[in-house]
Order: C-alpha cells, then sequence, then structure tokens
C-alpha cells in the first residue's frame, strides 16, 4: 500500500511541476519601467488561455507600420468583465495602454484597452 501512495504522490507532484511550467510571471516577460500607450490598426484577435492576444498594427514616428502582440487576461476573465469576441474585430482602431515586454521587442501586456473614440473596452482596474 505504501508504494501505491508514494506512486500516487510522485505522478500528481509531476503533473503539478508540468502546470506550474506553462504559466509565466508578470514581471519575467513585462517591464513595469517600460509604459505603452499604443494606438493602431487590430490585425487579428487570438481568444486563447490562458491569455487572450490582441495583434494591432501601429504607425511609427517614421510612419512605418509595426506590428504589436498585446497579451491580456484570460477569456474567462474578459468576458466576465464585458470583452468578448464580438467586441473587437480586424480593421477597428484601438488605443492600448500597459506595460513593454522586458527584450525591448514590440510586445506588451495591457491595462486598458478602448476605442480610438474613447470608448473603454476592459481595464485592469475593472477586476
Amino acid at each position: 500500500m505504501r508504494n501505491v501512495i508514494l506512486a500516487v504522490f510522485s505522478i500528481l507532484s509531476l503533473f503539478s511541476s508540468v502546470t506550474a511550467m506553462c504559466h509565466h510571471s508578470f514581471s519575467a516577460e513585462f517591464d513595469v519601467g517600460r509604459p505603452v500607450d499604443i494606438t493602431g490598426t487590430l490585425t487579428s484577435v487570438e481568444w486563447t488561455n490562458p491569455h487572450a492576444w490582441l495583434h494591432i498594427d501601429v504607425e511609427d514616428d517614421q510612419g512605418k507600420v509595426v506590428s504589436w502582440a498585446v497579451e491580456m487576461l484570460g477569456v474567462n476573465t474578459l468576458v466576465r468583465s464585458g470583452m468578448t469576441p464580438q467586441t473587437v474585430k480586424s480593421g477597428d482602431r484601438l488605443r492600448v495602454t500597459g506595460f513593454g515586454s522586458r527584450d525591448g521587442g514590440n510586445a506588451a501586456n495591457a491595462s486598458s484597452v478602448s476605442r480610438e473614440s474613447g470608448e473603454s473596452l476592459w481595464s485592469s482596474a475593472r477586476e
């Protein structure tokens, strides 16, 4: 019986470590010292777990279009707060505030998402 309990515990420990590796910490990926405020055209939305992603084309200071990947919360949390797959669609002009990636790339974690007109679609302050 002791061997069975040890085997079950070992298997459960293995599964819990795999789950823990699948999710990253905010500070490992994003930098609170690098705030971003971008406005651009939504090209696609990934309604996936553990995080939804917005892909936005943003015109930089030189007029060049740069693609940004913006991490949101999980789909269930977004839907409970009122943002659904029908809320936004490709071609929408969005403004995103948040924090940029640690590596300096064109990725961010959103704190708020609104239409260019100012209509708020989602904000972490609502949570």
